[in-house]
């Protein structure tokens, strides 16, 4: 196992951890803000060996959860599962940008939907929010968007164009 992806993907993820608790704590439009933590888990976990892949998941969502005053581990558990939903289906990002841009966002809003669903059983109630559907739809619009800029990046510096699953025999 070639230990410069998961390197790298550290690197992406600790950078959006810095980036999402300080800039995209002012910038909010609609005050809602891109998940860009979320949005870095999915591109790196496309490129990386299903493992490393879901325990960067889990790191990137215990990050933001140790500077959150949510439950600890709420959004690891859900970034987790996001990373795992997202080996398993990344053959289908690569059928054009329509495609990838609709996966990011079906995964963002998985990811999302699972941390309201888990922190209303947890007694956070998120679901019982009047924020809840303007969340619920604009941070996977912000992720694909985002994404136009961080798939191309996270891409080039994992240095393959091919999934890992298909650099296997």
């Amino acid at each position: 196992m070639n230990p410069r992806p998961i390197v790298l993907s550290l690197v992406f993820v600790v950078m959006a951890v810095l980036v999402q608790t300080t800039l995209f704590r002012t910038v909010r439009p609609f005050d809602v803000s891109a998940d860009l933590i979320l949005l870095t888990v999915i591109a790196c976990a496309r490129w990386m060996e299903p493992e490393p892949a879901v325990l960067l998941g889990f790191t990137g969502g215990l990050l933001i959860d140790l500077f959150g005053i949510a439950p600890l581990g709420l959004q690891a558990l859900a970034f987790t599962l996001v990373a795992y939903t997202t080996v398993r289906t990344r053959d289908r990002f690569d059928y054009s940008a329509l495609s990838t841009g609709l996966a990011v966002g079906l995964l963002s809003l998985m990811g999302v939907l699972l941390v309201a669903v888990v922190g209303t059983l947890f007694g956070e109630g998120t679901l019982g929010s009047s924020d809840i559907l303007r969340i619920l739809l604009l941070v996977p619009i912000y992720n694909v968007i985002v994404g136009l800029i961080v798939l191309p990046i996270v891409a080039s510096y994992l240095g393959s164009r091919t999934p890992a699953a298909e650099l296997q025999p």
